[in-house]
């Protein structure tokens, strides 16, 4: 079986090193070479194997159409590229196109949706891996299994999560295209339960201390992929005249009865923020272009504003 990998990040190089040991003919990998990389990348593990390396871009292109048919393409499977495949390369792979998708299909379409979900404070996620078509993530799904969310998830433990359990279900449809295409299930998704996330941020990444603190701690989980940059940057507060971005909060338990915002020394070390019900626990923050412990920089009985909603989140 001939396959076409697009692949990136984490999800992309335990494919590429699966199918790397596999019997089927890789054509090649599609990825974008990352030279900030501080950690393996796909175009490195793949050509660290011998595997042919296509820029991830060319996948837009309707020219490659030809070269994959010429190159008698069965499957060709996407994780986590977010270029958009043209409809004439949808096209040519004999059994199909499948794209591995971090959310259940057809609530959660589109962009950060593991974020989405934990800023919902949704309790029960999923995974699904669907056959590609002109329109995203709306093509019938073939896969899918469901997480559960943690109390304590973040945006980048619940994208962890959606790998380990996405990669398996990706070599479960290699396994079903090598030994009996037609075995690989086709379910319509009902895109009237469709639900499509885009670039937008929400709030435009400001936190509100009036909240409960169930929502302000949620507000942060989902922004929070520390020590990797955050696809939403992060939520962002006013203090003393300035913007700082909060990284990492969590729930204290403890009533609080004080104007939102006032700050405290916490009681693990940190700083507690009081919100509407409770106190907050922050413990790291962003402010001016690094990474600082809270008890470092808020001071006892000052207040934190809340975000300026006009203004981008702390990048």
């Amino acid at each position: 079986m001939n396959i076409l990998l697009v692949a990136e990040e984490s999800a992309g190089i335990q494919l590429v090193r699966a199918l790397a040991r596999s019997e089927d003919r890789i054509v090649a990998i599609m990825t974008s070479a990352s030279a900030k990389s501080k950690t393996s990348d796909v175009a490195s593990v793949a050509k660290g194997m011998g595997l042919d390396v296509w820029p991830a871009h060319r996948i837009r292109e309707p020219e490659l159409a030809a070269e994959l048919r010429a190159a008698r393409v069965d499957l060709m499977l996407n994780a986590h590229s977010l270029y958009r495949v043209h409809d004439e390369v949808l096209r040519v792979p004999s059994i199909g196109a499948f794209n591995l998708h971090p959310g259940p299909l057809p609530r959660y379409a589109g962009l950060n949706c593991p974020s989405w979900a934990i800023y919902r404070n949704e309790r029960l996620y999923g995974v699904t891996v669907h056959r590609m078509s002109s329109r995203i993530d709306a093509g019938a799904i073939a896969y899918q299994t469901t997480l559960d969310i943690a109390e304590d998830e973040t945006g980048f433990s619940l994208s962890a999560k959606c790998i380990r359990a996405g990669v398996p279900l990706m070599l479960q449809l290699v396994q079903a295209a090598r030994e009996n295409p037609a075995s690989i299930p086709a379910i319509e998704q009902d895109l009237s339960q469709r639900e499509y996330f885009g670039r937008a941020i929400p709030r435009q990444g400001a936190l509100v201390w009036s909240e409960p603190a169930r929502h302000v701690v949620a507000f942060v989980r989902a922004f929070d992929y520390f020590p990797f940059p955050s696809p939403w940057g992060h939520p962002r507060a006013q203090y003393e005249g300035r913007p700082i971005g909060v990284v990492r909060a969590a729930r204290t338990g403890i009533a609080s009865s004080q104007t939102p915002g006032t700050l405290r020394r916490g009681s693990a070390g940190g700083v507690d923020v009081a919100t509407a019900d409770e106190w907050v626990s922050v413990g790291l923050v962003h402010l001016g272009g690094r990474y600082v412990r809270a008890e470092k920089v808020l001071n006892t009985g000052a207040r934190l504003q809340d975000g300026d909603g006009s203004a981008k989140p702390e990048p």
